[in-house]
């Protein structure tokens, strides 16, 4: 994990730049949460200097969500913004998709979380696609997305998780999909991957993770996510015992705000881990190597 240290004004300038080149890439936004979080941003980066306990009342909650939500618009403009844009009609559609929903996270319920799956699923792209590190997107992906490493193809299935109960049959469906994707596929070098969305798990909620310093942020999201793996990784690595050997591990994200005090900086905290099948072969932990250092590289 790298801990961000942009200032509010470069967030939202890269924001600004990432809604622009949604519109020129033809996604469609009306007054939704889009929007809202410009809003936001565009007033807090202001004041926040000079603010007032009144609007650390009013105006500090929602500036915290749009600066936690903000950040996967911004990773997929990033990584995609030098793409020609008829490359991009499944990120399109994705974002189109994404823009919807409730305005904060914690506001969404069974019946209104499309957008940000959808989301969800074009952020793995983004953060996978390190094309200088050997690592690319696949755009057309029959799959949630797709990710090419030297002369294998990964198939991506993107589940984000709202309880614990509910990890065994995402996963479960998620490889099973996988199966069917990989069946269909010619030649040897095909492999499937889940990718899951856990930060509802974590029951952080809305509040803010303090740490003293950036050393012992890291470490406690380090140790975060070594902990979910843990203690819950048997639950997909039993499921894989009955699924094809080409499914080779699965991808673990979560997200929240947090604050290092020796900054003083509020930044959004994301992990990315890796978590292989068990008992794979070398080639295949290697590709999962590569992979990771991807996922975690700056943009």
């Amino acid at each position: 994990m790298i801990v961000p240290t942009e200032s509010y004004e470069e967030i939202s300038l890269n924001y600004s730049e990432a809604l622009t080149w949604m519109k020129e890439i033809g996604v469609n936004f009306g007054p939704g949460r889009t929007q809202h979080y410009q809003k936001v941003l565009e007033h807090w980066k202001d004041i926040y200097k000079t603010v007032t306990e009144e609007d650390k009342i009013n105006i500090f909650p929602d500036f915290v969500s749009s600066i936690f939500e903000i950040k996967d618009f911004i990773a997929i403009y990033k990584a995609f913004h030098n793409v020609q844009r008829s490359q991009l009609a499944h990120i399109v559609t994705k974002l189109q998709k994404g823009v919807n929903g409730p305005i904060n996270a914690h506001e969404e319920t069974p019946k209104s979380t499309t957008a940000r799956n959808f989301l969800f699923e074009a952020t793995v792209a983004s953060r996978a696609h390190r094309p200088g590190m050997g690592v690319e997107a696949i755009l057309d992906a029959e799959s949630d997305t797709g990710i090419r490493i030297d002369t294998k193809k990964l198939w991506v299935e993107c589940k984000r998780i709202t309880s614990i109960g509910k990890i065994e049959a995402n996963v479960k469906k998620a490889s099973s999909q996988l199966e069917s994707i990989i069946n269909k596929q010619k030649g040897s070098g095909h492999r499937g991957i889940v990718a899951i969305e856990v930060t509802k798990l974590l029951n952080l909620g809305d509040s803010i993770y303090v740490a003293e310093n950036d050393i012992q942020l890291i470490a406690s999201v380090d140790r975060m996510m070594d902990e979910f793996i843990r203690e819950y990784s048997e639950i997909w690595q039993k499921l894989y015992k009955r699924r094809s050997k080409k499914i080779i591990g699965t991808i673990i994200r979560f997200a929240f705000m947090s604050t290092s005090e020796d900054r003083n900086l509020l930044v959004n905290t994301s992990q990315w881990g890796m978590n292989p099948r068990l008992g794979i072969s070398d080639s295949d932990q290697n590709i999962q190597n590569v992979l990771a250092a991807s996922l975690e590289s700056p943009l």
